[in-house]
């Protein structure tokens, strides 16, 4: 496997990568700068926000749902038209968004923390069909949510436990189904887990904050 540099502008918390489908391109945050990125036709794309801006799922060809420190709203990058969907932690200036994916029902589970890790500031909650609804807490630093491929299990990890747990879905909705069970200690090898995806073939993919690396579990 080879890796390449696919954009070299300088991210202070480069987070949530997320590929449109539609558009053939893919977008990213700067947490700390409050930037959207992208590129195309050979150039990097940018988009201002006067607060932390984190994670997005795709809704259509122009728009994004994005998470920030006090929402989700829906965001054309044609136009730059926002509107706001929901309110997320609005009233809790300690926290902001942190890592974030759409499920396969078309849910969009987000993660939370303390804008200086505040140990169990945050949490994870699951916006559906107009509701937002909190999921895990406390979390200090939410990290990992992704699914599997056959949309029977999420993933997720607080950071600093080094742990990576597994959730059964309900097939109906996508609503947790039971309690989340451990999956995968990494504590004993010293690895804190950050952002993940699981690709088509069910193969966990993990980026581990301070450890420079990427790392596959099957």
């Amino acid at each position: 496997m080879t890796v390449a540099v696919f954009d070299a502008t300088p991210c202070s918390l480069g987070e949530g990568p997320l590929w449109h489908p539609e558009r053939g391109q893919l977008f990213w945050f700067d947490i700390n700068r409050h930037r959207l990125h992208s590129r195309a036709g050979g150039e990097t794309l940018t988009w201002q926000f006067d607060e932390h801006v984190s994670a997005a799922g795709w809704l259509d060809e122009v728009h994004l749902l994005v998470a920030s420190e006090t929402r989700l709203f829906r965001f054309n990058v044609d136009t730059g038209a926002r509107e706001d969907i929901a309110p997320l932690e609005a009233d809790d200036p300690v926290t902001r968004s942190n890592d974030g994916r759409a499920d396969p029902w078309g849910g969009f589970w987000i993660g939370t923390m303390g804008k200086g890790a505040e140990p169990g500031a945050g949490a994870i909650y699951r916006y559906y069909r107009g509701e937002v609804r909190r999921l895990y807490h406390p979390i200090t630093i939410s990290n990992a949510i992704c699914f599997s491929p056959d949309r029977a299990f999420a993933y997720y990890t607080d950071t600093p436990t080094q742990k990576i747990m597994r959730q059964a879905l309900d097939q109906t909705d996508g609503w947790p189904a039971g309690a989340p069970e451990l999956w995968l200690d990494l504590g004993p090898e010293g690895w804190r887990p950050d952002g993940a995806v699981v690709d088509a073939a069910g193969n966990f993919w993990n980026a581990q904050w301070g450890g420079y690396r990427v790392a596959c579990y099957d």
